[in-house]
């Protein structure tokens, strides 16, 4: 049994909209507004805002089998890509590259008896649209119900640089702790950019965070970086009043000590707690810690976290929303 477009819109998580094109099920994290945008601003940029980060199916079924059939393409600056499947929060496997990020590449998964919840998970590194996802015939299709909705705007951290699967960045992991419908905004090399933020999405978002700074301070425009970001959070504030905004001052580079740039990257914080005296519903929560400054729990470049620097940076950010909200 194919599954159609509609019944795909209903189980997809982290979507602004979802649409068929030329027989391919597209999945769109950001409007066409806000598309727009980045088109007339940055083409690198542009073509990341197909990239599926944070994108989910999640599902009820008593299928005992699952066909997933997929056409990817170029979505960041990273050469492999990775679906990955779960069955009642277990791992079950892989539809993956590790070598390619374009082509067509399909997979049969064995679900198991009975009933269960079904969740798989879309690459950040690429661009996926589906081109066949089955099940067996007269299989049951629930969509799973979430308990609140947030928008995750960020820089190359957020999209999801450096993990290797893509429940373990620190978006997807904060995302599925506090049961959140999250569209994820991240750019890879994105700074704040406040023509983003004067476009509404269509979910009316109880939490939102933001995570841009650490390009805003390694490009040293002081001025530029106050603007922008002042202007994005008022933004934000504007169109979504009743949400809690969580400004995610960055955290621990290996570089943020060179002496060249004409501000403190370790004081970013201190620069929001001035924004949020006139925002009421903006609040500070400063990461520099929340990853121990250690290269083990960075990729080479000691700038994007791992797998294990995601953890810790999801702990972090998790345990100060949580906070916020009781």
């Amino acid at each position: 049994m194919k599954l159609s477009v509609e019944q795909i819109r209903k189980i997809v998580v982290g979507a602004a909209y979802v649409e068929e094109i030329y027989g391919e099920v597209h999945f769109f994290r950001f409007t066409k507004e806000q598309a727009e945008a980045y088109k007339n601003y940055n083409a690198d940029f542009y073509n990341k805002v197909f990239a599926t980060a944070g994108i989910r199916l999640e599902f009820v079924t008593d299928s005992k089998k699952m066909f997933l059939e997929v056409d990817v393409c170029k979505g960041s600056s990273r050469n492999y890509f990775c679906h990955a499947v779960y069955v009642n929060g277990e791992h079950i496997g892989d539809l993956a590259s590790y070598e390619t990020n374009t082509g067509v590449f399909s997979k049969e998964f064995e679900l198991g008896e009975g009933e269960k919840t079904v969740a798989v998970y879309f690459p950040w590194t690429v661009a996926s649209k589906i081109i066949n996802l089955s099940l067996d015939d007269g299989a049951t299709v629930i969509p799973v119900e979430k308990s609140c909705k947030m928008i995750q705007f960020g820089d190359s951290i957020t999209h999801g640089y450096d993990a290797k699967a893509p429940a373990a960045s620190y978006a997807s992991i904060v995302a599925d702790a506090l049961d959140a419908y999250s569209i994820n905004k991240g750019i890879g090399g994105e700074i704040f950019f406040p023509a983003l933020s004067e476009f509404k999405d269509d979910i009316e978002p109880d939490i939102i965070t933001v995570a841009y700074g650490t390009n805003d301070w390694s490009k040293g425009d002081l001025e530029r970086f106050e603007t922008n970001s002042r202007k994005f959070f008022e933004n934000l504030s504007s169109n979504y009043p009743n949400a809690k905004i969580f400004a995610l001052a960055p955290i621990w580079r290996g570089n943020y000590d060179k002496s060249d740039r004409n501000y403190d990257f370790s004081h970013t914080a201190e620069h929001f707690k001035d924004i949020a005296k006139d925002i009421p519903n903006l609040h500070v929560i400063d990461c520099f810690d929340f990853v121990p400054h250690d290269p083990a729990c960075f990729s080479p470049d000691i700038l994007h976290p791992n797998d294990e620097g995601f953890s810790y940076y999801a702990e972090g950010v998790l345990k100060a929303i949580k906070e916020s909200l009781n």
